[in-house]
């Protein structure tokens, strides 16, 4: 499924004193299935990006397409198809919840799209397991969680239903070594065996530059740059944009400043295996 942004624009408090740019003439265009990372310091206008594919907000100019989906400020006929197909895990993940349990929380979605109703007892068991949670979570109330678990709870609502695109909102705050580890994994099953198209907007350069297939760089609003995820090697670009250059990139370049001649990796493992062979 395609999304393109065709000089899109979003502002609040429009022609008032307290109006303020979200967004600033973005353009770009995503044919999945595969891993696309926005990047960008806080206040970038990365999160917009997701709320205008979901078309939780229109538009103050050009317009947005999702498929056969036109978000340009008109009436949008058969939204729901649209948000059938765009999972969404917000930044905060208790926005989301308003059931008192967690298996209710799940199969809300299912309900409301009326999507396999016959299974909708498995597939809620199924879904928290992709998250690396069991059944023991089923009758928590969503609100009592740990930050941490409440994500990956968020994450199975909007996986249980199959969407075909799937949007993460700064996912990986707040997880562990381990939980990036196994959302790493996570994703790239369902990018590979499942063809979706996943969608992260972040600040971590370090999980990005692992995943991504493909990196777009936002900065104060506007799209900064674009290019594959070996942009993130460019140390001054992400100084000027206010990213953190990911640990790994940082280690090898100082290593090739001593005279050493270590190619890019993206994995510690690999990287280990490069030092102890180009180095020793």
């Amino acid at each position: 499924m395609e999304i393109k942004f065709d000089h899109v624009s979003f502002a609040v408090n429009e022609f008032t004193p307290l109006e303020k740019t979200i967004l600033n003439d973005v353009s770009f265009s995503i044919k999945g299935p595969g891993i696309f990372a926005f990047l960008g310091a806080s206040n970038s206008g990365k999160t917009a990006i997701g709320d205008l594919i979901n078309a939780l907000i229109i538009p103050t100019k050009g317009s947005v397409k999702v498929g056969r989906f036109v978000n340009n400020g008109k009436r949008i006929k058969n939204i729901n198809k649209l948000r059938f197909d765009t999972g969404y895990v917000y930044k905060n993940p208790y926005d989301m919840f308003f059931n008192n349990t967690v298996k209710k929380e799940i199969e809300f979605g299912m309900k409301y799209f009326k999507y396999k109703l016959e299974k909708i007892d498995m597939r809620a068991s199924e879904a928290l397991k992709l998250v690396n949670l069991d059944d023991s979570y089923l009758d928590m109330n969503p609100q009592d969680l740990s930050f941490c678990d409440a994500k990956k709870v968020a994450l199975a609502c909007a996986l249980v239903y199959n969407p075909s695109i799937l949007i993460l909102d700064e996912f990986t705050a707040g997880l562990s070594s381990n939980d990036k580890t196994e959302l790493l994994r996570l994703l790239r099953i369902l990018k590979t065996k499942y063809k979706k198209t996943i969608i992260l907007l972040s600040k971590d350069t370090a999980f990005c530059y692992q995943i991504a297939d493909y990196v777009y760089l936002m900065h104060m609003t506007k799209l900064a740059c674009e290019g594959e995820k070996d942009i993130l090697n460019n140390v001054d670009t992400l100084n000027e944009l206010d990213l953190e250059v990911p640990p790994i990139v940082a280690f090898i370049n100082e290593c090739n400043k001593n005279g050493h001649e270590i190619y890019n990796y993206t994995s510690t493992h690999d990287l280990i295996k490069g030092v102890y062979r180009d180095v020793f």
